[in-house]
Order: C-alpha cells, then sequence, then structure tokens
C-alpha cells in the first residue's frame, strides 16, 4: 500500500544534515508558517542560554555521568559556548537527553525567567516565519527550583508561561497557545495534577495535553485517568507514539492512543504507514499526524525521510503536519530544513498539503483565524 518514495540525496556531516539546493532552503525559509508540534525547552537557542547563564552568574556542568553509567572525569565546569554546543552535540552518544535539556529546563524556574523564555521562544519563532505555534512543555520540568528555594506550583508555571507568550506576541506578533505535556516517568496520581492544571487554563490559552518523553517503559494505557480529565473540557489530547519502539510496540501504543486516549493528535506514528486500519482510524477521526523527520533521523529511529511515508499517507487522507521537534537540538533542525527535506522526497504539491493541513487542524484558532491565516500564508 504505502510505497518508498523516490530517493534523492542527503548527507549528514559534523555540522549536521547537508543541503545542497540552497536556493530551495531559502524559499522554504522565506514563507510564512505555523507549527502544531514544537518544545519550548527544545527550541531555546543554546546562545540565548549561555548568555542567560553568564548574566546570572550561574556555573554550568557537564553531567555527572556518561549514557553508559560511567562517571565523567576531570574538570566537569562548562567554561565556553564550544563546550556548551558539545553537551547538545553530545546528546544520545554521550549524555542521557533529560541531562541535556535540564541545560534549558533550569534556566526556566522562576516567574522571571519562564515569561523571558517565553519571549525568547517567540523571537525564534519569529526568526523563523512562523506566525502561528501550538508550543508544548512540561510544568513538571519547571517546578523544580524556585526563587529562594521557593518552588512554583503548576498552576504559576503555567499562568505565568501565558504571561510571557503575551508578552512575546506583543513584541514579535508571534501567537503562541500552549500544549501541556505529562512527562511519562512520573506517577499516573501525578500525571492527573499536571492535566488538572491545563484544564484549570483552558479558558485562557491552554489548548491541549500531551504525553511525551520516554517511551518505551511508559506506555499511554498508564495515563488512561489522566487523559479522562479533558473530556469534558475543551483541550485537545495528543500522544507520542510510536517513536522510540519496535513497529509492534508502536503498533500497540497507537491502538490505545487512539481508541482509549481519544488522540485528536499523533506526535510521530513512525511505523502508522504499516497499518492500514489505523491509517483508516485517523482519517475517519480527523486526527493529524504530527511528524518531526530530522528529529526521527537524528535519533536513528529511521535511516532516511522516506522511510516515514508521509506522501502516501497525506494522498490517503491523513493530516500530515511538518515540525521542527527540538530545533535547538539538532544540527540543521529548523522548520524550513525539515520541509526541505520532506519537499524533495514528495514535490511542491505536497509542501502545500502539509502547510494547509497545519492551519486546518490547528486547535487555538477560530475558523476565521485560519481562514486569514491560509490568505498570508
Amino acid at each position: 500500500m504505502f510505497k518508498s518514495p523516490p530517493y534523492f540525496r542527503f548527507y549528514m556531516s559534523k555540522k549536521g544534515l547537508h543541503f545542497e539546493d540552497s536556493a530551495y532552503l531559502d524559499s522554504l525559509r522565506q514563507k510564512k508558517a505555523i507549527v502544531p508540534h514544537i518544545h519550548w525547552d527544545g527550541s531555546i537557542q543554546f546562545e540565548r542560554l549561555w548568555d542567560y547563564y553568564q548574566e546570572k552568574g550561574q556555573k554550568l556542568f557537564f553531567p555527572e555521568k556518561h549514557n553508559d553509567g560511567t562517571l565523567v572525569e576531570g574538570d566537569r565546569e562548562i567554561k565556553t559556548i564550544e563546550q556548551l554546543y558539545g553537551l547538545r552535540d553530545g546528546l544520545f552518544s554521550k549524555f542521557d537527553i533529560v541531562d541535556v535539556f535540564k541545560i534549558s529546563t533550569m534556566a526556566m524556574q522562576t516567574a522571571d525567567d519562564l515569561k523571558t523564555m517565553a519571549v525568547a521562544h517567540c523571537q525564534y519563532l519569529q526568526t523563523q516565519n512562523i506566525v502561528y505555534a501550538e508550543t508544548r512543555f512540561a510544568p513538571w520540568y519547571h517546578a523544580e527550583q524556585g526563587k529562594r528555594g521557593s518552588v512554583l506550583t503548576l498552576d504559576e508555571v503555567i499562568g505565568h508561561s501565558l504571561e510571557g507568550f503575551a508578552e512575546g506576541r506583543e513584541k514579535t506578533g508571534v501567537i503562541v497557545k500552549p500544549i501541556i505535556c505529562i512527562n511519562r516517568e512520573i506517577d499516573p496520581e501525578a500525571a492527573k495534577e499536571i492535566v488538572q492544571a491545563a484544564v484549570n487554563f483552558a479558558e485562557c490559552g491552554v489548548v491541549g495535553i500531551d504525553l511525551a518523553c520516554y517511551e518505551p517503559s511508559f506506555p499511554p494505557e498508564e495515563f488512561g485517568e489522566a487523559f479522562a480529565l479533558t473530556f469534558n473540557s475543551h483541550l485537545k489530547r495528543t500522544v507520542h507514539a510510536d517513536e522510540m519502539v519496535s513497529p509492534e510496540e508502536g503498533r500497540a501504543n497507537l491502538e490505545i492512543a487512539i481508541n482509549w486516549l481519544r488522540a485528536d493528535g499523533i506526535s510521530h506514528g513512525i511505523h502508522l504507514y504499516q497499518n492500514p486500519d489505523l491509517v483508516q482510524l485517523m482519517i475517519e477521526n480527523k486526527i493529524r499526524l504530527e511528524s518531526n523527520p530530522i528529529s526521527n533521523l537524528t535519533c536513528g529511529f529511521i535511516k532516511r525521510p522516506g522511510d516515514l511515508r508521509l506522501g502516501q499517507l497525506a494522498a490517503a487522507g491523513v493530516k500530515v503536519t511538518i515540525n521542527p521537534d527540538d530545533p535547538a537540538m539538532w544540527k540543521s533542525g529548523d522548520l524550513a530544513h525539515n520541509l526541505y527535506l520532506v519537499g524533495k522526497a514528495y514535490g511542491e504539491g505536497f509542501i502545500k498539503k502539509v502547510r494547509q493541513n497545519a492551519i486546518e487542524t490547528a486547535w487555538g484558532l477560530s475558523e476565521k483565524e485560519k481562514q486569514e491565516l491560509c490568505g498570508q500564508i
């Protein structure tokens, strides 16, 4: 049913993906866009984070342990921005993903810092010609180390973040509507606290919830009660499913996400094309597919962009969208780079379709706003 698209030339280098058609890449950068799937902590540029820690006079350190559990020897202090980039570049190969992401999450622990980084996020989106984003973050990670030892509540984290995104909109014109993530490693009872906090702000700008982070050890069925808290609210639901697991496990997680958690979006769905019955459910239930090609490629979950069969899924009627996921964490990981890869694989008609899908499936826009955006984009 789903055949591999024609091969096109690309390769990885120490500087990231190589894009030989610079004119095409530039043309994609110049087009206004919206993104349904981007992580706030994974999009704060490392230059901005370095400036933050320098301004605060706070020292940075490499993690205590490598990925394999062995201790990091020698001086662990990060003394230059080049070393900080080394931490990012060691993601997966040297360091645990949680340790790397702490560089950004620990810079977002107070009301002022949340607002500052919300504005920085809007400024980054502006540089990418992104006019609207459904940005996701896990408030649990931002309630760990408050100023003078005071810890922000989940409600405070979300409230201050919304204030920051409102300020960012005033300064940049970029609209950000948050999706609140459950970080899967927490207790399912704590997950209900996170969802309740999201529900509390359902009328104030929060548009959905998400189940994110390490998939293999924490299947979606553990969070059924938490997701059920949204069934009588305006919040939408998306699930990181079929990203880090085998095709068999991926199918099981997709089934639970669609049939039990009532997902309105599927984040990644790498092996979705292998399951025609689930493809049909995606179409019938108008569930958007939030695909992140460079993320999947960089993490080693696919060998080439065509492995996702996105062109065929879109042709079948799935609402495929293309997203940058954590662009600050990948070399050459911005939205334009992702669109470049799929555009070369599937053509300009596909690019037009996925851009339209992103608008049509946006959760925080009225029909009038969608029509206006279609006119702009």
